[in-house]
């Protein structure tokens, strides 16, 4: 990906080539006298599949709304598994070797 600017001016003329650059990967700054006012971005592949997956029924976006952020959930606690017990992982791999055949 690509990053490049445009000026307000060459925005307004050439809007559907310049986004068609976008669309394709591209980030455009859009400039006013030499300064960046605006950041113009293909995308976020993520974002699509979420929306793809909520118009196909399969996420609830109320479900969504109220999981943690990523800021959030870098903030929790991780709490240890009682003595004695296996971690998720360990639990995991057993159950997969006991499919093998």
């Amino acid at each position: 990906m690509t990053e490049e600017q445009v000026t307000i001016r060459e925005l307004q003329r050439n809007a559907a080539e310049i986004f068609k650059r976008v669309q394709e990967g591209h980030t455009v700054q859009v400039t006013r006298w030499g300064e960046i006012v605006g950041q113009i971005n293909p995308p976020d592949p993520a974002n699509a599949a979420i929306d793809r997956a909520i118009a196909a029924g399969i996420l609830d976006p109320t479900t969504l709304d109220s999981l943690p952020t990523g800021a959030e959930v870098r903030e929790l606690v991780r709490e240890s598994s009682p003595p004695g017990t296996n971690r998720g992982s360990d639990a995991v791999l057993s159950m997969r070797e006991e499919r093998e055949y």
